[in-house]
């Protein structure tokens, strides 16, 4: 190792001593997680959960057609019941 990179490593070495560690970064973007995605258990931050596993879009219900019975009326007209 060169002088520099020797001087990174003592930095990290200083840095990774004090009370403020990283534990939980995310595994895609390698972000902090928020206490939120820690606490629901999610390894993987908002951002990233949007992007690549977005959430299913819900389709409206649609009504099935009415059933429709053709009736001949005994005066030679036709009537349409709709069930």
């Amino acid at each position: 190792m060169n002088a520099v990179e020797i001087e990174i490593s003592e930095a990290i070495k200083k840095a990774q001593v004090g009370p403020w560690i990283i534990r939980q970064v995310c595994m895609i973007c390698r972000e902090c997680l928020q206490d939120w995605d820690v606490h629901k258990g999610f390894a993987i931050c908002w951002s990233c959960r949007s992007v690549y596993f977005p959430a299913p879009k819900v389709e409206e219900k649609k009504e099935e057609p009415r059933k429709a019975t053709l009736f001949r009326l005994q005066d030679g007209k036709y009537m349409v019941l709709l069930d």
